[in-house]
């Protein structure tokens, strides 16, 4: 595998550093009663850059710096004038309006939302309109937040759409290396077809957006940043991702390493097309559409109609390949290690599966163990309607099932410590109704065992665990009917007896003015970052005044005090509308996508 090296271009956003001393507003308060106890924890708010809406952390190392995924810009300046009609009539805009100017119009906030989302790579199936950049890489060193860019740079000889690219830190060690995967900037080409016959018959030019690569992986040490190519690029450039690195320079994620048979016959398709000269795109946008529908495709199998549980699969018009690579102190690669699935893909008679079939790596210890997902069939019974994935251990070449029980059928590992104690999430059924349960897996010992969560039933995804053994993650904390049920940050220290689920809002005191929806990383000092739904107030062009949920970062730190009892009443009211208010905010975010970007893996 190739690699290159770019000089460090960052985009810096001041924020200010608040002192630990006066953010505890609870512990202030409470010790001016003297019935009152401190908290269990005190808490820092992470100032979100002004360029973006949302702060998400991704992961804390024990010098508690922290990687974090900005998300939704607010500064981008977008040219009308690009768009395509039906794009314009989404917004409210007539373009056939004989005064309508689009040079100086100005959109309201409404407006900039809808194609800011609209126009997102994620969501954007319109190939020929601009694609915008959604998400930014970013790093907490204590004092602020800086975001990184790698792939915005333009290229003299093919202009590339400015603010097109999105970028994603996934992995931190104790050395602050970070590391993660960015796309390449799209740029506009023109392709010329011909339609009708005879004396009808004319030309058609159409402009399309593409770019050089989907995604490529990323090592940075905050000085000198390399890039990693994927081992097969036949369209689209590839896929490479770095999801993790540990203390001694190993780092894992997954690349693609040859088209799935499904994809071989599609670019034939597109390509017949061309040559038969009845295709309207060119062969790298009909396979980058291909992609883009894999990319957002769900588990038709599994789809429950009682939890209207959606998983996204994650796929690709590439075979995916979880890979460990061991890099020297300036990220050079020395060595790598790919892993294959826990079964080879089915080629039974009438139950041949031409899809992908991949394995992907989202963490790694200091022993150079690896976990994360494969591709296998559920009870081991080769045929498409059967595809499942499930959490494995990668070791010593080798892809190891965590658990073979046929109550359970998917699942993901999303982190490991140095005792070499696994975490993650299953689904299985619970009183009919399909939940995610957390795990805990002893490799040393073959051990597995559930996690307890706040009650039966309570979806729960664990996202890290530090060397305590203490985990923490994100759980629903209300048994109710509803599909949006309450979900709150957790702690839950294993090793300590008859241990239950703390919920952190608990954690920081009832007065905290927060609420936290995630717990997403823990380090060896039991300092967590985790994400508060924030309610801020925003005005409209029109000076419309309202009230917006937002995805803050706050890091929380231990002080040896005790857990507040937050049941009251009035207080589980006031969080409650924050807890829901988070379903539309994180909308891709939840179940079936929860912690999709911001974390370790895709469900």
């Amino acid at each position: 595998m190739s690699s290159k090296i770019y000089n460090k271009r960052a985009v810096k956003n001041r924020m200010k550093h608040f002192n630990l001393g006066v953010l505890g507003v609870a512990i202030a308060s409470a010790m001016l009663s003297n019935t009152a106890q401190a908290d269990a924890y005190s808490f820092q708010k992470v100032e979100t850059p002004d360029s973006v809406l949302h702060l998400y952390p991704a992961a804390l190392n024990d010098n508690r710096h922290s990687i974090a995924l900005g998300q939704f810009p607010l500064d981008l300046q977008i040219d009308l004038t690009q768009l395509s009609d039906a794009t314009l009539y989404g917004i409210g805009i007539d373009p056939e309006d004989e005064d309508l100017d689009l040079t100086t119009y100005e959109l309201s906030d409404g407006q900039y939302k809808t194609l800011v989302n609209n126009l997102r790579d994620a969501r954007a199936t319109q190939t020929s309109n601009p694609r915008l950049s959604y998400y930014y890489a970013g790093f907490y060193n204590g004092q602020q937040v800086d975001f990184e860019a790698f792939f915005e740079d333009p290229n003299a000889t093919l202009p590339q759409q400015t603010g097109s690219t999105d970028h994603f830190y996934y992995g931190l060690n104790n050395n602050d290396v970070r590391v993660g995967w960015g796309t390449a900037p799209y740029r506009f080409i023109e392709y010329t077809y011909t339609v009708g016959e005879g004396e009808d018959e004319k030309e058609l030019t159409t402009t399309f957006s593409e770019r050089d690569f989907t995604r490529q992986a990323i090592w940075t040490d905050g000085v000198t940043t390399r890039t990693y190519e994927a081992p097969e690029q036949s369209y689209l450039g590839g896929e490479s991702v770095m999801m993790d690195i540990n203390d001694h320079n190993v780092a894992v994620g997954y690349v693609s390493t040859g088209l799935s048979p499904q994809a071989v016959e599609f670019a034939e398709s597109c390509q017949t097309s061309v040559d038969e000269g009845t295709a309207t795109r060119p062969v790298n946008i009909c396979m980058w559409q291909r992609w883009h529908n894999l990319s957002n495709a769900v588990a038709t199998n599994l789809q429950d109609y009682y939890s209207r549980l959606t998983i996204g699969t994650n796929q690709s018009i590439y075979d995916m390949r979880a890979i460990v690579w061991q890099l020297d102190g300036s990220g050079n690669v020395i060595s790598s290690q790919q892993y294959e699935p826990l079964m080879e893909r089915s080629q039974v008679e009438d139950q041949e599966d031409s899809a992908d079939f991949s394995t992907y790596a989202y963490a790694v210890n200091n022993n150079g163990i690896a976990v994360g997902q494969s591709w296998t069939y559920y009870e081991g019974e080769p045929a498409p309607s059967r595809r499942i994935k499930m959490p494995v251990v990668f070791i010593d070449g080798e892809t190891r099932a965590i658990t073979d029980s046929n109550e359970y059928y998917w699942g993901s590992a999303t982190d490991i410590n140095d005792n070499n104690q696994v975490v993650g999430f299953l689904i299985k059924r619970i009183q009919g109704v399909q939940r995610y349960v957390g795990f805990m897996y002893d490799i040393d010992t073959d051990t597995f065992n559930e996690l307890p969560g706040f009650f039966v039933g309570s979806s729960t995804i664990p996202t890290a665990i530090n060397n305590a053994g203490e985990i923490v993650g994100t759980a629903e904390i209300e048994p109710t009917l509803s599909n949006q049920r309450r979900r709150v940050g957790f702690f839950y220290a294993s090793a300590e007896t008859d241990a239950n689920f703390i919920n952190l809002n608990d954690a920081v005191g009832c007065e905290a003015g927060v609420f936290i929806a995630t717990a997403d990383g823990i380090n060896n000092n039991s300092e967590i970052v985790a994400t508060n739904v924030q309610p801020i107030e925003r005005t409209d062009t029109d000076g419309t005044v309202y009230t917006e949920q937002v995805g803050q970062m706050i890091v929380l730190d231990p002080t040896g005090g005790e857990i507040s009892n937050c049941s009251e009443e009035e207080t589980r009211v006031e969080r409650q509308g924050a807890s829901t208010g988070i379903v539309g905010m994180l909308g891709m975010f939840l179940i079936g996508g929860l912690i999709t970007l911001r974390r370790r893996f895709k469900v």
